[in-house]
């Protein structure tokens, strides 16, 4: 007996499956549909409507919270999907934005968002920064001293603010690098030579405050401290409170003698009363110590004796020239130190002594409100020492003082993990990250800075003339510097190698 299969297929009541109106068969919660590969296909409208089981009514959504739904609590969450770095170049447009900042001096080019970049310290100062010092970190050869004498050197003259520079690069036979901007601009460069025939810069020149505390709070390092720093560099030792003490006494002799002479105090005068103080000078110390201490400026004074009639012979142990104290009713001074040695103490001590020197003269006419730049490009010669101490501390004042200063250096790992100059390039508010060739010397600036993952392989990648900037709490900016065409003139050191008269 031959048996015709039924086309329509057979459900079971207990499958607990619901058909939908196409006659697809959906599972209920909590059950398992059962396979219907075997049937022969699938339900008609007809068939679903003359089944068993029938339509079955769906139930209704639950009813949203209104404050949940204001919230976005059921709204479908979007899953991220993986790019490359060449699609994803696209989405820039959508994440960048062009900067609306106008006020200041433009500096170069956004290489993501082609705008203009502002690194002004004076007109950032506020609003994106609390500090208006600036820290310039590159290799050699990185075009770091181009954007110093553009940026922040020949374009702040416009805006009638002060710019004065340590120049220690030695170009040709002209001295200094900086010279070329001083003939330019029709200032005479101060040249300071070892020995007689140069600049001089008293150390106890009477512009450098004696200790007396200013009434609006703000005063640079004083007579005391930096002549305590000169001698403990000097001694390479720190000073024992016996010989402060016998320092200090011998300052406020001499230059109370000065005073009452009409004159200027000198070394050799502070050394021969530390040497010499006399019968009755240690009275100030009481009658128990009346004659032991006649002996506490001994070492002192040798000290400054070796360094006057040595190292800073010349320097520093006179009275100040008058073509200094005339420089400074100038926009632009040049103090010319190419012909000082690197080994010794003679330039560290005359930049600091400098550095000291325009802080109190800066401090005595801060009711003025002159914007200042000081630019040490070897910066590294003034971040050793008690005088480096002393050099970070003005620095401090940068604020009060209305002055910006401006250093540069080559390698991070080159200073030690407590040098000032580490200090230096830490507390500036902007800092111009160039290019470095050695993949220490890039992580170290990373990890300085706290740059993004990924700011290795771009800071060993970045062509001349190409830097990250990073001021405040922004992300660094891939900057490209623009010059003008009478800056790329002014910026050209390539004379000597090119074998170019000077």
């Amino acid at each position: 007996m031959t048996t015709t299969a039924d086309p329509s297929p057979v459900l079971d009541p207990d499958s607990a499956a619901d058909i939908d109106e196409r006659g697809q068969t959906k599972p209920r919660r909590g059950f398992r549909l059962p396979s219907f590969r075997h049937l022969p296909g699938r339900l008609s409208k007809e068939q679903f409507q003359s089944s068993p089981l029938g339509p079955v009514a769906r139930r209704q959504p639950p009813k949203r919270n209104k404050w949940l739904d204001r919230w976005g609590w059921y709204e479908v969450r979007p899953e991220g999907a993986w790019t490359s770095t060449r699609q994803a170049e696209a989405l820039n447009v959508a994440t960048m934005r062009r900067s609306v900042r106008t006020e200041g001096l433009m500096t170069g080019l956004n290489k993501i968002s082609q705008s203009m970049v502002i690194t002004d310290p004076f007109e950032l100062y506020g609003a994106e920064i609390e500090n208006i010092n600036v820290a310039v970190v590159g290799d050699i050869g990185k075009a770091k001293s181009s954007l110093i004498k553009t940026a922040l050197c020949w374009r702040q003259l416009a805006l009638w603010r002060q710019v004065v520079v340590i120049d220690k690069k030695r170009q040709g036979n002209r001295g200094g690098e900086y010279g070329v901007i001083a003939d330019a601009l029709g200032v005479a460069s101060i040249r300071f030579r070892p020995g007689q025939g140069g600049a001089r810069l008293n150390l106890l020149d009477p512009a450098i405050s004696t200790g007396s505390a200013r009434v609006d709070g703000v005063t640079p390092a004083g007579q005391e401290t930096l002549v305590a720093a000169v001698i403990e560099d000097t001694m390479s030792r720190p000073l024992v409170e016996t010989e402060i003490a016998a320092l200090n006494l011998a300052l406020r002799l001499v230059n109370e003698r000065a005073i009452r002479d009409e004159r200027e105090p000198d070394l050799i005068e502070l050394s021969d009363q530390l040497l010499n103080p006399g019968e009755d000078t240690g009275a100030v110390f009481g009658p128990i110590w009346d004659r032991e201490s006649a002996r506490w400026g001994r070492d002192p004074g040798l000290a400054l004796r070796r360094l006057c009639e040595g190292d800073l012979k010349g320097l520093v142990d006179g009275a100040t020239s008058p073509e200094i104290r005339a420089a400074l009713e100038y926009p632009f001074v040049h103090f010319d130190v190419s012909d000082l040695p690197t080994k010794g103490p003679a330039l560290r001590v005359i930049m600091t002594v400098i550095n000291t020197w325009l802080a109190n003269v800066l401090a005595a006419r801060a009711a003025e409100h002159e914007q200042t730049l000081l630019l040490v490009e070897e910066s590294w010669h003034v971040a050793e020492g008690s005088t480096g101490k002393v050099f970070r501390d003005n620095m401090k004042l940068s604020r009060g003082l209305g002055l910006s200063t401006v250093s540069a250096f080559h390698h991070i790992s080159d200073q030690p993990k407590n040098s000032p100059a580490r200090a230096l390039m830490q507390e500036a508010g902007i800092v111009f990250l160039y290019g470095q060739d050695r993949v220490e010397d890039a992580q170290e600036t990373v990890d300085m800075y706290h740059l993004p993952p990924g700011s290795v392989e771009i800071i060993m990648s970045l062509p001349k003339g190409h830097c990250l900037v990073k001021y405040g709490k922004a992300d660094p900016i891939l900057m490209e510097h623009v010059r003008s065409d009478i800056e790329i003139e002014l910026t050209d050191t390539d004379e000597v190698i090119k074998g170019v008269a000077a």
